[in-house]
Formats: C-alpha cells, structure tokens, sequence
C-alpha cells in the first residue's frame, strides 16, 4: 500500500505465534455487509505481510472466493447440515496459516445443532474464535445477535463485535440497538462494538467488477479522490476492528 504522510494502517497483532485464530463475518441475514467485513479484515492483516486461509461458505454468492482466489489460499464449505460443519471442521485441522477468515451465509447455519462440537474442537485444535456481528438498525437483527448470544457463536467466541454498518445509516439512528437488553448482555460479556462508515459505492461498484483485497485496490486504477476515499474507510476500518487484535483479554476457554 502508498505510504502517506497523513494516513498510516498499522493493524496490531497480539495473536500468539503458535496458535490461529478464526474469525466469522456473521450476521444470520443477506445484506448486512458480512462478505464486506471479511474482506476488510482478510484485506488488513494481508496489508501487514500477514498469511491468511479465506473459507467461502457462501455458495450462491461467493464474494470472497472472488475476491480473494488470486492473493490467499481459500477453501469452500458448506454449512447447511451437521455433516458439512464436520467437513469444513476437518480442513481446518490442516490449515497452517495463523489466520483463517470465513463468512458466512445468511441464515441459522445449524449453528444450535453443531454448537457442542464446534466449541470442542476449536478448542483442540487450539484455534481461538472471534466473532464480527454485522448489524443494521432493524428490530430483527439485534433479536438475531441476541440468539447468537445465547446459542450461537458469540455465547463462546473468545473475542467478539458487533459493527454498526454505516450503510444504513449514522451512528446515533442505532437506536434500536443502543437501548437493547441485547447491547447489554453483548457488552457486558466483554465484547466490543463499534460503528464503521459507508464505503463510498462507487469503490463497492469497482470491487465488484475488479474483485480483490481491498488493499490492492489502492493502486488498481481509482481516480487520485477514490483512492485517497479508500485509505480513509480502510484507516476507519482498521479503528474499529482493532478490538480483536490488541491486547484485549480474550473470555474464558471452555472444553
């Protein structure tokens, strides 16, 4: 990436060296911007020299397997069914990356059924979970991050944030969730939250007809107000999603 003298990304890294760790983009519903945060924070620890493995478990819309299929290595999954979590639990047993990002599709993902196993063998495989929540500001989807609180991934990721997507609209119209039980419970298990601006939609447009890390798009032909558009989402980026890679103290590990 262009060094500037205003604008540096500089993405802290306290994953210990001998472990990897997992990080979901979830949602449970289409268009809250879960492919998006994937990318953004694959695109981030790529722009640092980090190795990355992406997992595209999102078969009718493979953003990241686009995106991403020319720059790291990625695997496809299917979690529709207990015995595609299984597989997909087996690949990650040969993945030697530090860092594996994955997406998910809309919807539950059997999340309840495969829950026991999956926590089991995260944890033996001494991969540590972290969780990005993409919200909106609607009613359904902090009932939905509640549910992942209580049955889901976030009642046993090590670290967690719920991203306030710009996209539908300022900060202060999170109303919905900012007075929720749910934003309560979320934060006082120790997770994080944080408000992450629009992208620009015209970048949207060019990456889904360039499709890349973000970080490259930087030199891949943006007009000079585009790119310098794009290293300040990404510096914005980088604030908010900080929480899962500083020295914050992940929860309690549980076999």
């Amino acid at each position: 990436m262009k060094k500037h003298d205003t604008k540096t990304i500089n993405l802290e890294s306290n994953v210990p060296s001998l472990r990897r760790t997992l990080t979901v983009s979830g949602g449970n519903k289409g268009g809250v911007g879960k492919s998006l945060l994937a990318t953004t924070v694959a695109s981030l620890l790529m722009a640092q020299g980090e190795t990355v493995t992406l997992i595209e478990a999102d078969r009718a819309n493979p953003d990241i397997a686009r995106r991403f299929a020319n720059h790291a290595p990625v695997l496809l999954a299917e979690v529709s069914d207990r015995d595609g979590w299984i597989e997909l639990l087996d690949a990650l047993e040969t993945i030697t990356t530090p860092h594996i990002v994955m997406s998910l599709p809309a919807g539950p993902n059997e999340i309840d059924v495969i829950q026991h196993l999956l926590r089991r063998t995260l944890f033996s495989l001494e991969i540590d979970l972290q969780l990005i929540f993409s919200l909106s500001r609607q009613f359904d989807s902090v009932d939905l991050l509640g549910k992942s609180l209580n049955s889901g991934l976030a009642s046993f990721a090590q670290r967690g944030i719920a991203v306030k997507n710009g996209f539908f609209g300022r900060n202060d119209q999170f109303d919905r969730w900012h007075h929720s039980p749910q934003r309560s419970q979320w934060l006082g298990q120790g997770l994080n939250e944080c408000y992450l601006p629009e992208l620009n939609h015209r970048l949207v447009d060019f990456l889904e007809s360039h499709p890349q890390p973000l970080h490259l798009l930087t030199s891949a032909g943006l007009t000079t107000a585009l790119r310098l558009d794009l290293e300040d989402w990404l510096v914005a980026a980088q604030s908010c999603l900080n929480p899962l890679f500083i020295t914050a103290t992940p929860r309690e590990e549980a076999a």
